[in-house]
């Protein structure tokens, strides 16, 4: 799986010669399914598009007219003034059938994109959202960079590779800690009725302790609307204070969580429920 999070700002119009993207990135190895990239970044106007490609090699741009430029696995091509974003691949110097998902992203706005890889195709998430599936035209182990030009400025790149099993446990090294963060990214599923320590069918997040076999008094109250979707993909953050764990979902503030316990005794991590598991992290 691979994610973007890029700004669209308006009231930032500057000379893309002093701002643009030509990023290009090495992929150690992307041979296995599900591989994940995360990037960051903001767009400002010039051309008012920006690509993302996928490609076996550095050579993406033609510098003179007889260059030979290498396999574009897969390219993304973002078009802010027609609302509309582009896919295709270029294999052998020949492009492919090109097909188009909507946006609604206007100046100013914050979105997501993230491209998620299986076996046979690529899914793409705009907005949390599945858009569309791309099929391999050649195997995803031939993909050795990641190149991105355009109007955005970017941030950061990470990514990684993993399917995971439901339900879900892992050993928490050093304990939960204050100070640490957990990071959770799953998609909810067509048919979802809860989650253990996620929702449940009457739209609630439900927070409560089992301590000596006996369950404490619940807590569901949240700093907004329900934030979670069937089939959208979300990301949830429970940060460890001193005295709480605050919780967020797509970087918004859900509620918080009092300790009835210390948190320092946490050494274990259960996830159940109808849930796709993306990624789990504890930093």
């Amino acid at each position: 799986m691979y994610w973007w999070r890029l700004i669209h700002d308006e009231n930032n119009f500057c000379d893309c010669s002093q701002y643009r993207i030509c990023r290009n990135l090495r992929v150690a190895n992307c041979s296995q399914d599900n591989l994940s990239l995360c990037e960051d970044t903001s767009l400002v106007r010039c051309r008012n598009e920006f690509i993302i490609n996928l490609t076996n090699g550095p050579r993406v741009e033609k510098e003179e007219e007889n260059d030979t430029l290498d396999n574009r696995l897969l390219v993304i091509r973002a078009s802010i003034s027609q609302r509309r974003i582009y896919l295709n691949a270029c294999i052998g110097g020949e492009w492919g059938r090109e097909g188009s998902v909507k946006h609604k992203w206007a100046p100013g706005d914050e979105f997501d994109i993230r491209i998620r890889c299986h076996d046979k195709f690529f899914e793409i998430f705009i907005d949390h959202k599945l858009v569309a599936k791309f099929a391999y035209y050649v195997p995803i182990s031939n993909i050795t960079h990641i190149y991105i030009n355009g109007d955005a400025e970017l941030y950061s790149v990470s990514w990684e590779g993993k399917y995971y099993q439901i339900p879900y446990a892992a050993d928490i090294p050093g304990n939960f800690y204050p100070g640490r963060k957990l990071y959770i990214s799953a998609v909810t599923k067509k048919r979802a009725k809860q989650s253990r320590l996620l929702v449940d069918h009457l739209q609630r997040l439900i927070r409560n302790t089992r301590s000596e076999e006996r369950w404490g008094k619940e807590e569901n109250s949240l700093k907004m609307s329900f934030p979670f979707r069937k089939k959208r993909a979300f990301d949830l953050l429970f940060f460890c204070d001193e005295d709480r764990f605050v919780c967020y979902v797509d970087d918004c503030l859900i509620g918080s969580y009092t300790h009835r316990m210390s948190p320092r005794d946490i050494d274990k991590l259960c996830i159940d429920g109808d849930v796709e598991l993306q990624g789990v992290h504890l930093k």
